[in-house]
């Protein structure tokens, strides 16, 4: 079991890691064409979805408490509405880039394991299930 959070944990930060970086450098410039969006929030997706997927198979391994993983999909859901977002403009203004709705995306998916993570101890706490 240590094994596989020690995976998820690298797997995680590396596709999150990978993500900025490429926000980063493809969008920073404000130049950016179409297809810099495309790859970036294409890759912010997939990133998404794999930090779900690898939350959703951690919460099904613990098999003291019912199954916080029906969560997952209403966290990947806020996740990922962020890149679907346009940028806000007002006036020429830019308020919100693209760059930006990335780094959101990212925010809510670690808030979203953060919170999974909590229901998943208060279960355990408020099942009286002891670990070893």
């Amino acid at each position: 079991m240590a094994a596989f959070i020690v995976f998820v944990v690298v797997l995680w930060a590396g596709t999150m890691g990978a993500t900025l970086l490429l926000a980063r450098f493809r969008l920073a410039s404000g130049e950016a064409s179409v297809w810099d969006h495309v790859i970036v929030r294409g890759a912010a997706l997939l990133t998404v979805s794999i930090a779900m997927w690898t939350l959703a198979s951690l919460a099904g391994r613990v098999m003291a408490i019912t199954s916080p993983a029906a969560l997952v999909p209403y966290l990947w859901l806020i996740a990922a509405v962020p890149l679907a977002a346009p940028p806000l403009r007002n006036n020429g203004n830019t308020l919100i880039s693209s760059e930006h709705w990335v780094y959101l995306s990212m925010l809510l998916t670690g808030l979203g394991g953060f919170a999974l993570a909590a229901v998943i101890m208060a279960r355990v706490i408020a099942g009286g299930v002891e670990l070893q």
